[in-house]
């Protein structure tokens, strides 16, 4: 069934197309808050948030951008409004307030493999800038497709993305 046809379906009620539409995506909504949130938990939590804000609102989705965009916005919102709920992110912003971090503590680097490098440094990163780089660098979202999920214009998204490249280069510099 196409997702046209199947958000059709879930709008007028029919169960089944809910649960395929669940699914689906429950899968995409999942990874999508993991790499932003960095917990199994607080990444199934959100997920199922995501997934009950769609369908308490389909009927609202107008289809003015692709019900997947609309879903990463969705997905982000949720992720967002439960780092707000937990405790404190362990970055400081500089005493310049450029709005770039400080690293509040540094990695067991002997025991560090590659993977838990690149998951420190994604952390190091404020929300704006790893958000930006997962949509594109994990997700493979187009510059396009980011600026309409955010609500940013596409120079905001390169200069975001450009950052955040920048600081992921460093940070594992320091690293290896």
């Amino acid at each position: 069934m196409d997702e046209e046809r199947l958000l059709d379906r879930c709008r007028q009620g029919d169960g089944y197309a809910w649960h395929q539409l669940v699914r689906s995506y429950w899968g995409f909504c999942y990874r999508l808050a993991y790499h932003l949130l960095r917990s199994r938990e607080d990444a199934e939590d959100a997920a199922q948030d995501a997934l009950l804000q769609v369908y308490r609102s389909l009927s609202s989705f107008r289809g003015e951008s692709s019900f997947r965009t609309w879903l990463y916005r969705i997905v982000i919102n949720c992720c967002r409004a439960k780092m707000r709920r937990s405790s404190p992110l362990t970055q400081v912003a500089n005493e310049e307030g450029n709005g770039e971090q400080e690293l509040v503590e540094q990695p067991d680097l002997d025991r560090m493999e590659k993977a838990d490098a690149l998951n420190w440094a994604l952390n190091q990163l404020s929300e704006e800038l790893r958000t930006v780089f997962i949509l594109r660098e994990v997700e493979g979202l187009t510059y396009s497709e980011i600026s309409q999920t955010l609500g940013i214009p596409i120079g905001t998204v390169e200069s975001r993305l450009h950052r955040a490249r920048k600081t992921l280069r460093d940070l594992l510099k320091r690293i290896f």
